[in-house]
């Protein structure tokens, strides 16, 4: 298997660009590396662990889980809040003043609501904003949603998520904004079969790419041809 095409690879690329780019966008680029890893801890989202692994160079780094089983349950949008969420509790150990262990404090719930997550702990609105068990959701017009949008329409992110989810790929117009179209699926979600395939994956030595049939791409770090293979 060639090292683009590992799995892996293809599913901590995706989401350490989504955490760089809340990172960069909600946290003003001050959060530091973490270690993402998945969990699939019975009816859990997702969970931070201040300093839970050791990294020579920084010593102590921290731990971002996420529930892979949530992935086919809930919808991307989602599943960016619940990273979100745990950022906000990283930016509290770093920055702020964190209570006790897994309880929400009124400092970690004003930042949430800074950045367009309302906390809540009935999953709704009009719940409490702090607790233990919190859940969230996006605010309208907040930054959130803004830079969730600006996300799901760059191109990097096209190419990271059409490699972890490829079925999606012949669902998607191009003459819609991805965002408005890819939000609310999860990855159990079937796609619609349109006809003839209209876009195809390219690949050369060091990448993937996705365009429409027939494309000449010519890929400048290797010099090498891309091929179309699927």
């Amino acid at each position: 298997m060639e090292t683009i095409d590992k799995p892996t690879k293809k599913f901590y690329g995706l989401f350490q660009y989504i955490f760089d780019h809340y990172n960069d966008h909600l946290y003003m680029g001050k959060l530091k590396d973490c270690i993402i890893v998945v969990t699939r801890k019975h009816n859990v989202f997702g969970h931070y662990a201040h300093k839970r692994w050791f990294h020579v160079e920084d010593q102590e780094t921290d731990e971002l889980a996420l529930n892979p089983e949530m992935f086919l349950k809930f919808p991307l949008l989602e599943i960016c809040q619940t990273m979100v969420h745990e950022m906000c509790h990283a930016w509290q150990h770093h920055f702020g003043n964190p209570s006790r262990p897994g309880y929400h404090n009124k400092e970690w719930a004003n930042k949430m609501i800074e950045i367009g997550l309302m906390p809540t702990d009935t999953g709704k609105k009009g719940g409490k904003i702090t607790g233990f068990a919190m859940a969230d959701y996006a605010m309208e017009d907040g930054k959130f949603l803004q830079v969730s949008e600006e996300l799901m329409n760059s191109q990097v992110f096209a190419g990271l998520y059409y490699e972890v989810n490829p079925l999606v790929f012949d669902q998607v117009n191009d003459e819609e904004p991805l965002f408005d179209q890819i939000k609310d699926l999860t990855l159990a979600d079937k796609p619609k079969v349109k006809g003839r395939k209209t876009k195809v994956k390219y690949s050369c030595d060091c990448s993937n790419v996705w365009g429409k049939l027939d494309l000449e791409i010519h890929c400048n770090a290797c010099d090498q041809d891309m091929i179309e293979v699927s």
